[in-house]
Parts: C-alpha cells; structure tokens; sequence
C-alpha cells in the first residue's frame, strides 16, 4: 500500500460521514512532478450541517490541512497524488462516496501508474454506473498488476454485465489462477447460464454456495438454472432459499478501507447490513466498535441494546438505555425503550420512573403508555392504572391492548360487570395471536363472579383450545360444569386434562375429590380416588390432600382410617380458629362414624383451589 500523508509531513485527521453531499465540481487535469496543483484542481468540500460538531471540525481541518499541500507550488505532482488519494479512501471510508470518486479521478490523473488510485477509481465509478471509467480503470490497473484477483474478478463482472460473455469468461479463467474463491465459480456459472450451458452453471453455482454458503443470491440464478432443465422441484427449492446477500470475495484495498473508519457510523452501518442477514454476532461486534468509536453516540448504544435484547441479555441491554436516557433526558421513545425493558425485567419501580417521564415528554405515546398502566397494576395502583388505560381510550378507543388492561383493572376493583364490558370489547379488538387466551380467561373470571356460568364456560372451553397448556383453564372449566350441576362433563374434562399432561397436581386433585364424593353415584371410582389421592400425598402431605385421602378411603368403607385423619383435620381447624371450615369438616367426620361416603353437600366435590 502507498504511504500515507502523514509520511509526507501532512497531518492527517479523522473524519466521519456526512449524511448529504452537495454538488461536486469537476477537476482540472494535473499538472507535471514540479508544479503545484491549479485552484480549479482543489477536491470539492461535502455539506457538514448534519454531523456533529466535533466530527465537523474535524473534517474541517483535515481539509485545510490538505487545502495547504495543493496550494503549496513547490509539491510534487506525486505528493498531491499520494494526498488526495487518501483523503478519497478516507472519504470512502466514511461513505462519501461523490467526493471520494473525484479525489480517485483526479489522483490517478496526477499518477497514472499507481495501481491503488486506478482500483479504487474503477471500484467506486462501477457503484456509480459510469461503466466506461470503471472498465478504463480496471484494465489500467491490471497492466499494472497483471494478476490481482480483486480487480480480474470486478473486471469480468463488468464485462459479463456489458454481454461481453467471451471476455469476461477469459478475465475469471485467469482469475481462477490465483483466487479460487466463490467468487469465481459465481462468474464462471453465469457465464455458462448466459450460454445455455445450465448442467456446467449449476455446477459451479453449487461449487460457489459450497465456498460460501450465506451467499444466498446463488440460489436464485441455481433455480433458474434448475428450471430451465425442467427440474421444477429442485428450482423451487432453490428460489425458496434464494436472498439478498451476495458474493463476498477477499479485497485488500477494499478491506483497507474499514481500518480508516472514525466514529461510529461506519461501524453502525456495518451492523445494520450484518443484521438484516442474520449475521448477529457480527452484527453486535459492528455495534460494540461503533460504542468504542463514540460512546456518545445515542443510534450505537440503542441499536446495540436493541441486539442485546434479541440475544437474549437484557440485563446488557439496559445499560445502554440507560446511556441513551442520560445523553438525551429529553428523548421520549429513550425513556419508553428503557421503561419497557425494566417492566419485562420485572423492576417496577425504576420501570415507573421512566415510564412516567416518556409519557410526560410526549402523552400520546401508546406503547409508554400501555407499560405504565400494566405496571401500575402491577403494583397495586389500580385507580391510577384505571386512569392510565383510559387516558390511552379517549384518542384511540379502538386499543384492544388498553381495553384489555382496563378490563383487568376492573375485575380487581370488583366491578365485574364493566370488566365483562372491556373484556368483550379487547376480545373483538385484539388481532389472533397469543393474547386471546388471555382475555378469554380474563372474561370468563369476570362472568363467574356475576353468576354468568353458561357464559363463562364457552370462554374457558377456548382458551384451553387455543393453548392445551394453560392447566388453570381446564380446572375451572371443571369447577363451572360442576357449579351447573354437570359432573360427568367435570369428569371428562378432567381425564382429559391429565391426558395432555400427567402431572398436572391440581387437576389430578380435583378428579379423585370428584370420584370420592360426586353426588351421582355412578361417576364415583373409590379405587382411583385412592390411587390418585397416595400419589398426592406422597408429593405433599397437606390438609387438602389429607382431607381428599378420607374422602377415597371412605368411598372404598375404609371408616376407621377416614375418622382418624378428619378427626385431625378438625382439630387442626379449631386451633387455627377457622370455624367455617371446622363445620364443613365436622359434618364429613360425622358421616364417615356413620359409616357413609362423603357427598352430605355438592360443594364437597369442588376442587380445593
């Protein structure tokens, strides 16, 4: 690589990327070894308004700096040269791609026999469009190297874009010498396809996609390839897995560029592109480097936290939100960001904090909004959840999410009748998708506490339907068949509860109280119940399960031993003071020294949870 201006006695400083270019003059042409460059010659000068003053300044005086040396009569041609060819990679870098494309022009005007100002010019004239350079450039530069890869293989590209297939066959044949990459076997299948020639093309796109796996644009010219041999399911399959990412091939110059990025935009560019591919370690390496470049800049700390989370690290992740917080107090959607996190972390209090300061910066903002109202319910503060929800209702009063978070609210306040309302309402608003059961569930809480049973029964049918996992809907399912008198539909739902899952406690509970002490006699199975109830008390020996135990032993006329454990339970009962439940338990006793099963009253067969 050519020396740097700093070897030249130049001082050279970073720059950053400037986000608009404003119009580019052309350059004279230059002048021999001996003469200073012409005023017209001097390199245009991109808009600074959008970066950041420190990153301004410094561009600034870089340029001044270099403004110095083509002014300077007594520099060689080479020097200036030398000067704004690296200043044009220095504004490549950094994605100035007009300004870079000038100072290549007019380096490689001043030294035509450098391969570097050569490449580079044909590298960023082909981005352009301006073919012609491109492909001058390119051949300048291979009679200077007459074997470099890079610029063969871009070569060719051009030519075979240009439907010059012979030519650009014979470029990535030489290329092939020296760089068997994906790359090549890329050009060479095209070359083929372009022929007709689809058996040899698909062998080389294969042997591409085996150099480079990720290049997925190879699938797409592999099933078309596939299609034109009339293998439609091997072309389907191909399209399917065919996408954006193209051919990567190994480029030194190009490489060279990535040292020279200053600042973080660069880098965050990098981790953008790498994760719209999938690439995510690569992604988070881009983002951490543009952090390191400039630990004020707010995009890298948010894009990184952002990774953070998707990688599964939230407790990273907030560290960076917290960074942005503190560089923007005023940021609105920061806070949200942040309050969000900490709400799904489960810290409420600092969640509020930031929660409560997006929405006082911007009150319209939704998702703020809803987090608040859910940790503030969270917390027990319902009016102002209440208050929260419906501030979310008075300009969207579509908002399933806030109707849903009210109607929860209500229900905890006790009015269940309104909550039934919002409930309905989410229920119709909210798309498919993973909260329905939620808000079926909610509302068919709501309706068995207004005495709506047949109601409430359909809703917890569906949510056991949408999510066989949710086991507290099956058991209250059972309790409401129950509560309508329905106990062989109890039963079932119970049985097949423990179907789908074995050892779901609860519910294998409830079954052997409901086969111990069902008021039709035909649903009762002491044995299971005894069974079932061994089984409980061997996991947890506590007075439910001990009170069910008596309830099997007695359905089976074990007496003696269902009168010694009720007869404890009852003592237990009168020493806690718990006298309601000391009469139940009481009249049971009574029965079993009778020598009668348990079922003296339909509440018996309720599960006890």
């Amino acid at each position: 690589m050519t020396g740097s201006l700093r070897a030249l006695g130049v001082c050279l400083r970073p720059i950053a990327a400037a986000l608009l270019l404003v119009a580019l003059p052309g350059c004279a042409p230059g002048p021999d070894e001996s003469t200073a460059a012409p005023a017209e010659a001097v390199i245009p000068h991109p808009a600074l308004t959008d970066l950041e003053p420190p990153l301004a300044r410094e561009i600034e005086a870089h340029r001044a700096d270099l403004d110095a040396l083509l002014a300077d009569q007594g520099a060689s041609a080479s020097d200036q040269a030398q000067a704004l060819g690296e200043l044009g990679r220095l504004y490549q870098a950094h994605r100035l791609l007009e300004a870079a494309l000038v100072c290549y022009e007019r380096a490689h005007a001043l030294a035509p026999d450098s391969f570097d100002w050569a490449y580079y010019l044909g590298v960023l004239a082909a981005g352009s469009g301006d073919v012609d350079t491109a492909a001058t450039a390119f051949r300048r530069a291979l009679e200077l190297r007459r074997d470099d890869g890079p610029a063969l293989i871009r070569l060719a590209d051009l030519e075979l874009e240009q439907g010059r297939v012979g030519e650009a066959e014979l470029l990535y044949v030489r290329a092939a010498v020296v760089d068997d990459s994906a790359a090549v076997a890329y050009g060479l299948g095209r070359v083929a396809e372009e022929r007709g020639e689809y058996a040899a093309a698909i062998e080389q796109f294969q042997r591409a996609l085996t150099l480079q796996p990720r290049a997925s644009v190879v699938h797409y010219n592999l099933g078309q390839a596939y299609r034109e041999l009339g293998e439609f399911d091997r072309a389907e399959e191909a399209l399917a897995r065919s996408g954006p990412s193209r051919v990567a091939m190994a480029d030194p110059l190009m490489h060279e560029l990535t040292t020279l990025a200053i600042g973080a935009l660069p880098h965050l560019a990098r981790g953008h592109a790498a994760a719209r591919e999938g690439r995510v370690a690569e992604a988070e390496t881009a983002y951490r480097q543009a952090v390191t470049a400039d630990a004020t800049n707010v995009r890298a700390h948010e894009s990184l936290g952002t990774l953070l989370v998707r990688r599964g690290d939230p407790e990273a992740a907030v560290e960076h939100f917290g960074v942005v917080v503190r560089l923007e107090p005023g940021n609105a959607q920061a806070h949200s960001d942040l309050g969000v996190l900490l709400s799904e972390l489960g810290r409420n209090d600092r969640a509020l904090e930031h929660l409560g300061r997006a929405v006082e910066l911007e009150p319209g903002l939704v998702e703020a909004l809803l987090t608040l109202g859910n940790v503030q319910t969270r917390m027990s503060r319902l009016d102002e959840a209440e208050a929260t929800y419906r501030q979310v209702l008075e300009s969207d009063a579509a908002n399933g999410e806030a109707r849903l978070g009210l109607g929860a609210v209500l229900a905890q306040t006790g009015d269940f009748d309104s909550a039934a309302t919002e409930l309905r309402e989410a229920l119709r608003l909210l798309p498919e998708g993973d909260r329905r059961p939620q808000v079926h569930f909610g509302l068919a809480e709501a309706l068995v506490r207004t005495g709506r049973l047949e109601e409430a029964l359909s809703h917890y049918t569906r949510v056991r339907e949408l999510d066989p996992t949710q086991g507290l809907a099956w058991l209250r399912e059972a309790t409401v068949l129950m509560g309508l008198g329905r106990f062989a539909g109890a039963r079932a739902v119970l049985e097949a509860r423990l179907a789908v899952d074995s050892a779901d406690g609860p519910a294998a509970h409830s079954l052997a109280r409901l086969l111990s002490g069902a008021p039709d006699p035909s649903l009762r199975d002491g044995q299971q119940a005894m069974a079932i109830a061994g089984a409980l008390l061997d996991a947890e020996n506590s007075a439910p399960t001990a009170e069910t135990a008596a309830m099997a032993l007695a359905e089976v006329g074990r007496f003696e031993e269902a009168v010694s454990i009720q007869s404890t339970l009852v003592q237990e009962a009168r020493r806690q003071g718990r006298a309601g439940e000391e009469r139940r338990l009481a009249r049971n006793l009574e029965r079993y020294e009778r020598g009668e099963a348990c079922c003296a009253r339909v509440a018996d067969a309720f599960p006890p949870y």
